[in-house]
C-alpha cells in the first residue's frame, strides 16, 4: 500500500511526470522498475492514472509517463479542501 500512496503523493499536481522521475522519489527508490510499472498499470487499469508516452534522451526513445486522471484529481482536491475545512472547524475558524 505504501507504494501506491506513494505514486499518488507523486501524481497529486496533475502533471505528466516520467518513470524515470517517479523512480527517484523518496519511498520508490528501492522498488524496482518492474515492481513501479506492475502498479502503474494496475491504478491504470482501474482509471486512477492516465498513461502516456514521450520520447526522451540521444538517440530518442519512448518513456512512459503518468499522471493522475482529471476525475482523480477533483476527487483529492475534494478531500484536502474538506481536511482544511475540519481542522478550521477544530481551531473555530471560519
Amino acid at each position: 500500500m505504501e507504494i501506491l500512496n506513494t505514486i499518488l503523493e507523486s501524481l497529486a499536481d496533475g502533471e505528466w511526470h516520467n518513470l524515470n522521475e517517479l523512480s527517484t522519489k523518496e519511498g520508490l527508490r528501492t522498488v524496482s522498475i518492474t515492481r513501479l510499472v506492475l502498479n502503474l498499470n494496475f491504478l491504470a487499469e482501474y482509471g486512477i492514472v492516465e498513461r502516456g508516452e514521450a520520447w526522451r534522451g540521444d538517440p530518442p526513445r519512448p518513456v512512459m509517463e503518468v499522471k493522475l486522471a482529471p476525475s482523480v484529481q477533483t476527487f483529492v482536491r475534494r478531500l484536502k479542501w474538506i481536511e482544511r475545512s475540519e481542522k478550521n472547524d477544530k481551531r473555530g475558524i471560519r
